[in-house]
């Protein structure tokens, strides 16, 4: 069975860095970091010891991975300028399938890490779900085994799966981390710190990893305490785009928990 030692990581943004660390710190050899901006590459490149180019054509030939960590929107154009049929080439994707290496190499698969990733910010992968899938079971295993490298929850996840998680994933992470922001510029906007609602951001965190989730909502919506509601409203009638996503949610919420 093939052994992962020597790695190529093609990117060097938020999710490049942190995996590339990851792999560094957890014993394997990062042997180059290929990335567009050259600049870039070469910081990500100084923090795991590696070679680095922006010339897709000078990629290193004598890996034993090639790692894909860039955006959803890059990979098809950016596989147009790869060459390595025989060589395991995986892509960190939410929503992309995996099909789209067939074309590029014999040897393909998913590694895709469940989290929020800031190149300013390193994080441990020790908790992080890792999803693999692979075109092989041999791969497949390959990749498994390097996951747990890294993490203790490592989960063997189909493309269809992957994708409904990354669509489960904006809800959970991107859609709130902008209703903080809806919160931060209403809080703001009449002279008050977004630091008075982080206990209360915390509390819902940690309960979360104790409840169910119908459970732990609460609120006027869930009460459907219409009064409430139609007051929030009426505070938020020189916002309208915020107004409208209240208002969205809110009727979403009682449509769950009040009709049947």
């Amino acid at each position: 069975m093939q052994s992962i030692e020597k790695i190529v990581m093609i990117g060097a943004g938020n999710l490049a860095t942190n995996l590339a660390v990851a792999l560094h710190n957890n014993g394997l050899q990062i042997v180059q970091i290929v990335n567009r901006t050259l600049d870039n590459a070469e910081k990500l490149a100084e923090k795991v010891n590696a070679k680095f180019t922006d010339d897709y054509d000078g990629i290193n030939d004598k890996a034993d991975l090639y790692i894909i960590a860039v955006s959803d929107d890059s990979i098809c154009e950016l596989l147009g300028k790869l060459n390595l049929r025989d060589k395991l080439v995986i892509h960190t994707a939410g929503s992309i399938d995996m099909e789209v290496l067939h074309a590029f190499s014999n040897k393909y698969g998913i590694f895709y890490p469940l989290q929020t990733f800031s190149k300013n910010e390193i994080i441990s992968f020790e908790n992080i779900p890792v999803c693999i899938e692979a075109n092989t079971v041999e791969y497949e295993t390959v990749l498994f085994q390097l996951g747990e490298k890294l993490s203790n929850n490592v989960h063997k996840v189909s493309s269809e799966q992957r994708k409904i998680l990354h669509v489960a994933a904006v809800f959970a992470s991107n859609f709130s981390s902008y209703l903080y922001l809806i919160a931060d510029k209403i809080l703001s906007d009449n002279n008050m710190s977004f630091d008075l609602l982080k206990p209360l951001i915390f509390r819902t965190a940690e309960k979360i990893q104790s409840q169910a989730t119908e459970n732990a909502l609460t609120g006027p919506a869930r009460r459907n305490d219409t009064a409430v509601l139609q007051a929030h409203l009426q505070l938020l009638e020189n916002l309208p785009e915020y107004q409208q996503i209240y208002n969205l949610i809110s009727n979403s919420i009682v449509k769950h928990f009040h009709q049947s």
